[in-house]
């Protein structure tokens, strides 16, 4: 059961000289460069059973030869594509359904009616060139398709860049991609040839995708643990970044932030500290940042105020121009070469074996949370006293234990910690909220009085705004000791 690796890569037509003479290229290659025409047709029934089951079926005319692909899905990260393929010689170019002996495909494929009802449904027609290279001691094939995707009567250009792995370390084909992209505006595919053709008959519809558990088992080594943990963090970053692109929904750019914030706890957990990639995570997140809090004014705030008709639109006009302006900006950096470079670093990084004192995981988690949990609980002694600033410290703490123990929970199994971890963590995530908010009454405080001096029609939401602010501050304040008990209270699992 062959399982294929391969990163690929959006590349501009005008940057395909460049690539051919490449120094990454010119110093690996290990023979010449083959070209060649690749014709490929895919199959499916006329309401497309196999992309329901999650399998693709190719036809490719190459060199002379025909040759049959079957593709089951996998996952697509950072660009890497992993996913199991079968491919077999032919006879003639239609699918041969003896050539599918895999037990795994048989319940698919041993179907009569289905061979029956098989039909082309789109073809990809490419001009391949392709190298061999011999990088750090791993076998990378580096192909440049260049042509077109053609579905009944239509047809879009297809140029990308495919960097699969034929032997060695999945991390070298990050670092090859890393030594391209210093040079050459390459850009991360994560949809697959049959994903781009199958879009012209079914809608896949992009929904906000939320955090997912890593998966993380007592056993794991720490190694395994760390990627687990980053490729989870980089699965819901990517996920939400066409609905943050798009900016009709704001849970986009909102579950884009969550990402980031995770994958920063992930990365002082496991000991990760790269000044650089901090610093890359930093200026992505305050495009996001600067996006998201404009969506919380326009669509949370203003609805809840107190305003006539025409005061709500003049307090609208100014601020969803600004929300406009802050989605601009964010999109202009996520298209960036800037942040195509900072996927691929943490591709690289999460590919990459970490070295480590820690046999397991357990040696890793323990600490890292009785560290965090002690700083908590210190940063909230005297929380009347504490001012606007102590408190969005204790808030960024009480986040980072939230996310710390929703990282590691699956490694203390047990019903007994089950039920300390779910009490602990609903008690973060009480004061989390509560401090949160009070931090959107300073930040939306802040905003108003701002942009109300340039623009004198916000004037009536910030008097609104200042009266529903001193209320709900007073409210959330006088919560907060009875919150505070309960996480002071609250049992550890560890």
């Amino acid at each position: 059961m062959p399982n294929e690796i391969e990163l690929k890569l959006r590349i501009a037509k005008e940057d395909i000289p460049h690539l051919r003479r490449h120094a990454a290229v010119r110093k690996h290659v290990t023979g010449k460069a083959v070209t060649r025409r690749l014709v490929s047709t895919y199959y499916d029934t006329p309401d497309l059973q196999l992309l329901d089951q999650h399998v693709s079926l190719r036809v490719r005319r190459m060199s002379g030869s025909w040759f049959q692909a079957v593709k089951a899905a996998g996952h697509s990260l950072a660009g890497l594509h992993q996913r199991l393929e079968w491919e077999d010689i032919i006879s003639k170019g239609e699918p041969d359904y003896t050539k599918i002996t895999d037990p795994s495909l048989t319940p698919i494929f041993d179907n009569p009616a289905l061979w029956q009802a098989l039909l082309p449904i789109f073809t990809t027609d490419m001009q391949r060139t392709e190298w061999q290279l011999d990088y750090q001691g791993s076998h990378i094939e580096l192909s440049l398709d260049d042509g077109l995707l053609i579905a009944g009567e239509h047809s879009q250009p297809m140029i990308e860049i495919e960097l699969e792995l034929k032997g060695g370390k999945v991390e070298h084909l990050f670092a090859l991609a890393l030594d391209m992209q210093s040079d050459i505006a390459l850009t991360i595919e994560n949809v697959s040839k049959a994903q781009r053709g199958y879009a012209y008959y079914r809608d896949f519809p992009q929904k906000p995708s939320g955090a997912k558990p890593a998966g993380l088992m007592p056993g794991d080594e720490p190694g395994e643990a760390f990627e687990k943990a980053g490729w989870e963090c980089l699965r819901q970053l990517q996920s939400n970044l066409s609905i943050a692109m798009q900016g009709d929904d704001p849970e986009g750019v909102h579950q884009m932030r969550v990402a980031l914030r995770r994958l920063k706890v992930a990365l002082s957990a496991f000991g990760c500290h790269d000044d650089m990639l901090s610093d890359e995570i930093d200026w992505i997140n305050d495009l996001l940042s600067r996006a998201r809090d404009l969506d919380v004014l326009l669509y949370d705030t203003l609805p809840g105020l107190r305003l006539t008709t025409d005061e709500l639109r003049q307090a609208q006009a100014p601020i969803a121009r600004a929300q406009k302006r802050a989605y601009s900006l964010l999109r202009n950096g996520l298209k960036q070469p800037r942040y195509q470079r900072l996927l691929l670093m943490l591709g690289h990084l999460f590919a990459t074996p970490q070295p480590t004192k820690h046999t397991t995981i357990t040696e890793i988690a323990t600490p890292h949370l009785r560290r965090t949990h002690k700083k908590l609980l210190k940063q909230g002694r005297h929380l009347g006293k504490l001012s606007v600033e102590k408190k969005h410290k204790l808030r960024r703490l009480a986040r980072r234990l939230r996310y710390s123990v929703e990282l590691f929970s699956s490694i203390y199994p047990g019903k007994k910690p089950e039920k300390r971890t779910a009490k602990l963590l609903d008690a973060l995530k009480h004061i989390q909220s509560n401090l949160g908010t009070l931090n959107d009454i300073a930040v939306t405080s802040q905003t108003l009085d701002n942009m109300s001096k340039r623009n004198p029609g916000l004037q009536p939401a910030r008097l609104a705004w200042q009266a529903i602010a001193r209320e709900r501050e007073k409210r959330h304040i006088d919560s907060l000791p009875s919150l505070w008990k309960t996480v002071r209270q609250a049992p550890v699992a560890w």
